[in-house]
């Protein structure tokens, strides 16, 4: 297997081609020009190489108004910190008084390095190449006063340690279709739609192949399965341990667990991995983990290997040390709106880079190459659509900038280190009941909040469903492009039942309320869905704040658990 150690080779080079990276189907992507500087990305012509609607977008982006292009201080931090102006910002727009200004890149980078003098924590998007993880881990060791931190989304990271943990093999795609059983938890057609193609396949192949169903979320993928375990709000874990899910695998061979992990859910994706893996293990077969990003699992080796922080300790509000985000959209990601960083990278503004006091441009995924890991041992190579605009540099290259600005000397080039062995992780402990919040949804029916007035339902649980369309919370992959503009709202998912109760039909404007936060969803019944439970899908920065990732010391990691819910029709 030959990797590349040097992502400037695979820039420049025609024999890659160029593939979305915004998950671990690595679907083929081609570059067209519908005009002068107006570049779009649309799927091969050949079958078989692209499934899913949010890898066109990247094409879009490419050439957005809203791309942030030269590097902007902020002058009037106390204004931009309202979170109403964050989401502005999230849209493309700039604040409409003067409190950015333009910074020349030397200016920006002084700036950035003063900030950095005492030290700092570098929190950059997990999900880059294999080369940009070596060379970041090179920089790294050269510059001691920083501390390293991949982003992965924190469910991602729980799954895909649960898998490292029971040993089981990691299947390609290609091997989906040899499987005789499958067992999917989660929403993973939605999450990975190159997914479904494969368990098609093995269902047109075979006759009577079990397809087992654990999705509280009720998401499209149940509507494919033989059977469904009933699971509800962040009940998957026991779902899994149900003896009838055991009893609807009956005799398979070769077993393909397919795990889709999901906000909203808590602290369960571990165990979840760990029992799934050895089920697999226990039926000849092995599993396939539909991440937020192709290279996820590279990401989640990599911190074991290099000893970079967990996402959870980085954040920890005990540490005083200013803050660097590289490329990962952090408060967005987790439904924060504070606290600002003290310098944020990224190739189009976000709720981090609104919150940040210096903004620097970046290249967007698509105009980097590089090896991605692929079903845990295939390093594939993927090739750049087109290079990033001057001044937009990767995310090692910029920060050997900033170290560069610091008067750290790390030069040189980096091999990448393998990633292709699997990292040492205890069994994990069996997670308590997500989303434990002392009160069950027949008791709060009783409450003050008015459950009883017409349309209105106070006692529902909500969870996060994925949509093929978005990936993670939409604004991470999604900015400026259509698909917020084909789907200006989220949608919430819930039971006839609980439609009839508040006199709802389909395509109704709701109001979904929370402790922490409240967004505009439209309505969709669903048959998957079990009574009392709604589900939101991604796709507005408001949904994240719904049920925020909170801090779990204990597991040095971030949950972000079911929470009762308040649905009010809107007039």
């Amino acid at each position: 297997m030959k990797i590349v150690n040097d992502w400037c080779d695979l820039i420049t080079s025609t024999n890659n081609p160029a593939l979305c990276t915004l998950c671990p189907a690595l679907c083929g992507l081609e570059l067209t020009w519908q005009g002068p500087d107006l570049p779009r990305a649309e799927f091969p012509q050949q079958a078989g190489t692209g499934l899913c609607p949010r890898g066109s977008a990247l094409g879009e982006l490419l050439a957005s108004p809203a791309r942030i292009r030269w590097p902007q201080k902020r002058d009037d931090v106390s204004r931009a910190s309202r979170p109403r102006e964050a989401d502005e910002n999230c849209a493309g727009k700039m604040p409409a008084t003067p409190s950015w200004r333009e910074l020349s890149q030397a200016e920006a980078l002084a700036a950035a390095a003063g900030a950095m003098a005492g030290g700092a924590v570098v929190l950059f998007d997990g999900n880059v190449s294999i080369e940009e993880l070596a060379q970041l881990a090179r920089i790294g060791s050269a510059w001691p006063k920083i501390a390293l931190c991949p982003v992965v989304l924190p469910e991602d990271e729980q799954a895909l340690l649960g898998v490292e943990a029971s040993g089981a093999n990691y299947l390609a795609d290609r091997e989906l279709a040899q499987c005789d059983g499958f067992l999917i938890v989660g929403d993973a057609f939605a999450a990975n739609p190159r997914l479904a193609r494969h368990v098609f396949d093995a269902v047109r192949a075979g006759k009577r192949v079990p397809v087992v169903c654990i999705d509280s979320g009720g998401g499209v993928t149940g509507n494919f399965a033989t059977q469904m375990i009933a699971c509800p709000a962040g009940g998957e874990l026991a779902a899994l341990q149900d003896p009838k899910t055991a009893a609807a695998l009956g005799s398979t061979q070769r077993l393909g667990v397919v795990l889709a992990p999901q906000a909203m859910r808590g602290a369960i994706w571990q165990r979840v991995a760990f029992l799934g893996g050895k089920l697999a293990l226990a039926h000849g077969g092995g599993v396939a983990v539909a991440t937020g990003g192709a290279n996820a699992l590279a990401a989640v080796r990599a911190r074991r290997h290099y000893g970079w922080m967990s996402l959870a300790s980085a954040l920890d509000p005990s540490d005083s040390r200013p803050r660097i985000c590289l490329g990962a959209d952090v408060l967005g990601m987790l439904g924060w709106s504070g606290p600002g960083m003290a310098l944020a990278a990224a190739p189009l503004p976000n709720q981090t880079t609104a919150l940040a006091q210096i903004v620097l441009p970046l290249a967007l995924p698509c105009e980097v190459g590089g090896s991605y890991l692929q079903a845990g041992r295939e390093a594939v190579m993927v090739g750049a659509m087109m290079n990033p605009p001057a001044g937009s540099p990767t995310v090692s290259g910029l920060l050997a900038m900033l170290a560069q600005a610091a008067g750290v000397s790390a030069a040189g080039s980096a091999a990448a280190s393998s990633l292709l062995e699997r990292v040492r992780v205890a069994e994990p402990a069996d997670a308590p009941p997500a989303g434990s919040t002392g009160v069950s949804p027949v008791q709060h029916q009783s409450c003050e909040c008015g459950n009883s007035q017409a349309g209105r339902l106070c006692y529902p649980q909500l969870v996060l469903t994925p949509l093929a369309m978005h990936q993670a919370d939409g604004s991470l992959s999604g900015h400026a492009s259509w698909q917020r503009q084909a789907m200006p709202l989220s949608q919430v998912l819930m039971s006839a039942a609980d439609a009839a109760q508040l006199g709802l039909e389909p395509m109704d404007v709701v109001t979904v309320k929370t402790g922490s936060g409240s967004a505009e969803a439209r309505v969709r019944v669903v048959a998957n869905l079990a009574a009392g439970t709604l589900a939101i899908t991604p796709g507005d920065p408001q949904v994240r704040r719904l049920s925020p990732y909170a801090i779990d010391a204990r597991r040095d990691a971030l949950v972000s658990n079911p929470v009762l819910v308040e649905v009010v029709k809107t007039d």
